[in-house]
This record gives structure tokens, sequence and C-alpha cells, in this order.
């Protein structure tokens, strides 16, 4: 691996080497990868009632304004989603495909500051991090 940085944008690093598989469009980087300073991950959305979770970008917020529901599709190995309720007016149940508790499959989202973090193994979803999201 080969690491450039152009001097004309002083916080911007590019790796060249990488490997990436055209079927799935995978990057990956051989060996490990140490990250000294801040790891951002690819994009929000803000997730509105009766929508699916984008799988493409890594954090989903959500304001309810009464009863409301979301999905989360399967997604792909080693892939991490998040999840936080920013303002409260009404739960939110999330219904996830491949959910990795068992039961229903669903998260609720009841106050304000409630979020969860998920990772895909072994194609099912993992809760690796919870702050008062109920799992059924």
């Amino acid at each position: 691996i080969k690491v450039e940085r152009d001097e004309n944008i002083s916080d911007e690093i590019k790796l060249t080497g990488l490997e990436v598989d055209k079927t799935s469009n995978a990057t990956s980087l051989p060996g490990n990868l140490t990250v000294s300073n801040t790891l951002k991950l690819q994009g929000s959305e803000n997730l509105a009632s009766g929508n699916a979770a984008n799988l493409s970008v890594t954090a989903s917020y959500f304001t309810t304004t009464g009863a409301s529901t979301a999905t989360l599709a399967a997604g792909s190995a080693g892939q991490i989603k998040t999840f936080m309720m920013v303002a409260d007016a009404g739960d939110m149940v999330i219904t996830v495909t491949n959910a990795g508790w068992g039961g229903s499959g669903t998260m609720t989202f009841n106050d304000q500051g409630d979020g969860c973090t998920l990772q895909y193994i072994d194609s099912k979803w993992y809760c690796i991090g919870n702050n008062g999201v109920t799992f059924g």
C-alpha cells in the first residue's frame, strides 16, 4: 500500500494498492488498518416512517410525530448500521430482515436518545451496541 498526501488538501489521504472485487464492488485492504485520528463512516439519512433504511449509508436517524414503522433489509458481510431517535412523539418500530436475536425481529425506540449499532455477521444482523432500544 502506498499512501500519498495531496499537498493542496491538508486533511485528505489517498490510498493506492487496494483490491476491488468487480462483482460485489467491495474494496479490501490487505492487512490491518490503524486509525490514529478520526474515522468517518459513510453518510446518514433521515429515516421517514414507512420507509426502508438505506443500506448505502451507515447512520439512520429519525424524529417521530406519532407511532412510526420502518424496515431494515439484509445487509452484506461485515456491514455496520446505526439507528438513533433524535426527537420523540411516538415509538418507532423497525422490522429487521435476518435479525440475529430471534423473536419477531423488531427494534423499538421509545425515547429521544435511544440508539443502537448493528453488524451483519454470518447472514444476520446482530446488535453490537445499544442505548435504550428494545429487541423483540
